[in-house]
């Protein structure tokens, strides 16, 4: 007899196979920046260098909106992939592309007029805001590309593509990399060469991208249809922000917040408050890779998942995450830790001045990063698993309420100590605001919810996993013994398994059961080759199969 038990080997694999691609697309915005601190700091020295982390503010509002449209349409997209709804797929992206198209001339054409107002507003220190307008108007020029090329990865990615969506990152950072050396170097432009540099990566990577709209592989279509309809395209742009609009915001109150801390910084630490503010920015975004990454990689297979109404399989993808975050965050803060002044190094030579004030922001803003990850990594879920009001609540509380008051009062206590102090504060506050909601909603739901992650699998009669050698017959008598009118279902069971299995004795398969409307739906997941369903000659009264995020998916009601 077979014991049918459920494992993670599916959704492991690829959530695996999706963490790198994922981390790179998270970097999307980011890393170039970094990347720009990294040579700028070594080649034009640490005004410069501050002068980028000035701009971050405006730099967030960009990530903010790739996040409100990115993050939303590959949520919307993986979820109406999991119901196998091709039309709100094809709705869903147009309506993304729409918008985003409309919002880069805004801010092109905003930001342009108002130039020198935002560099005013974003420091006071003359030399700063001198070398800031150099970096920042070629910047603004490259707004579409900065917007277009990381939402479109995001819905790649969902389209079963995270090597494709991957290599477009690399592409992007590798020219940036080397246009950096070039511009600023042989060309002597300065820190413009710099901010040039990033729009050339991001101009050629966007035009590979393209690309995919034209594979065979891609499901992604521009819906006339919808874009000619003010009434369909208006519904659909309310699921866009109502869904993304958690994660969106917890980026734009980083932005207040960040702007706070620049100005805070600059009035308690001078030029060289700013220089240590640089440096620990730059470590949080290389962290912060890595928590969007993993949250992210989660977002479209909990989306699909949850689609399929699959709860154990969502429970596997999330702790996945969890393990995969606590083990880079804990790696990331020893290592600063134990050496913060070779990491400051690694950002160009700084003097005695500037080391005493970075040593010890690196050292106390890192203790935070655990405590970030979590809380932005259950941010993500909550998003994914559409309980948007939990996820709204920690973007507020994480991004303004336990942020700005905390740094008033902490700087007027500890002068620049207190800042440092406040993110620590703000991200372990944060995970008691979470444990709480997490708690009185399984106060209130009666039974029905029975851990942190909020899930009801009630309607599920029996989940297991198998792998395509499996004995046919065993799997056949062992679904017959658990379920009542066994016989029927156990037939139709075997007849499906026998079916995918046949495409390849190597892949992995979850079979899920329930009830439906009186009639028993079975859902198989498959990660081998893809199959024909022309082919399948069984009894029943539907058949469904999708390729949702490169693995079979079968729904079959009999």
């Amino acid at each position: 007899m077979i014991e049918l038990k459920r494992n993670g080997n599916i959704i492991n694999k690829k959530y695996l196979e999706y963490f790198l691609p994922t981390v790179l697309v998270a970097l999307a915005n980011n890393i170039a920046v970094m990347v720009d601190s990294i040579i700028v700091g070594n080649m034009l020295g640490s005004v410069p260098m501050a002068a980028i982390s000035v701009l971050s503010p405006v730099n967030q509002i960009y990530f903010s909106t790739t996040i409100l449209f990115g993050i939303g349409a590959s949520t919307l997209i993986s979820f109406a992939k999991g119901k196998n709804d091709k039309e709100a797929t094809d709705t869903t992206f147009t309506a993304a592309a729409i918008l985003l198209v409309i919002l880069s001339a805004a801010f092109m054409i905003l930001q342009l007029a108002f130039v020198n107002d935002i560099a005013k507003l974003l420091t006071p220190i003359e030399t700063l805001r001198s070398e800031l307008l150099k970096y920042y108007i070629p910047f603004i020029i490259g707004t579409p590309f900065s917007l277009l090329l990381p939402s479109a990865v995001h819905c790649i990615r969902s389209d079963g593509r995270p090597k494709f969506a991957s290599n477009l990152i690399i592409i992007s950072n590798a020219i940036n990399l080397v246009m950096d050396i070039v511009l600023m170097g042989p060309f002597k432009m300065g820190i413009a060469g710099s901010a040039i540099a990033t729009v050339i990566g991001n101009v050629i990577a966007f035009c590979i991208m393209l690309t995919h709209f034209r594979s065979k592989g891609n499901t992604l279509h521009f819906d006339l249809s919808a874009a000619l309809s003010p009434k369909k395209l208006h519904k659909e742009c309310v699921s866009l922000f109502t869904t993304g609009i958690s994660g969106a915001l917890g980026t734009i109150l980083v932005t207040v917040t960040t702007f706070y801390m620049n100005i805070a910084i600059q009035r308690a630490g001078g030029q060289e408050g700013m220089v240590s503010m640089s440096v620990a920015s730059n470590c949080q975004i290389f962290i912060s890779a890595f928590v969007t990454g993993a949250s992210q990689t989660m977002i479209p297979i909990v989306s699909a998942l949850l689609g399929e109404r699959d709860s154990e399989g969502i429970k596997y993808a999330m702790k996945r995450a969890i393990l995969v975050l606590l083990i880079a965050a804990a790696a990331i803060t020893l290592i600063i830790e134990i050496a913060p002044a070779p990491v400051a190094r690694l950002f160009g030579d700084k003097t005695p001045a500037e080391m005493a004030m970075i040593v010890p922001a690196l050292r106390i803003s890192a203790l935070s990063f655990i405590g970030m990850s979590l809380s932005f990594l259950f941010m993500y879920y909550f998003t994914a698993t559409q309980r948007k009001a939990m996820s709204l609540t920690i973007s507020i509380v994480n991004g303004i309420v336990l942020t700005i008051p905390p740094a008033y009062i902490l700087e007027r206590l500890f002068g620049i100590t207190g800042l440092w102090v406040m993110l620590c504060a703000d991200h372990y506050g944060t995970w008691i605001v979470i444990a709480a909601m997490i708690i009185v909603t399984i106060a209130k739901s009666k039974g029905r919810y029975r851990d942190i992650f909020l899930l009801d699998s009630a309607d599920e009669l029996l989940s297991f996993s198998v792998r395509s050698d499996a004995d046919v017959s065993k799997i056949k008598s062992a679904v017959a013994d658990k379920i009542t009118d066994g016989n029927k279902v156990a037939e139709a069971v075997s007849e499906l398994f026998a079916f995918v299995s046949d495409r390849d004795k190597n892949a992995d398969n979850d079979i899920m059961i329930r009830r439906e409307d009186g009639a028993y739906v079975i859902m198989l997941r498959n990660n081998g080759a893809e199959i024909d369903e022309s082919k399948f000659n069984g009894k029943c009264k539907s058949f469904e199969h999708s390729v949702v995020l490169g693995m079979n998916q079968i729904k079959e009601i009999i």
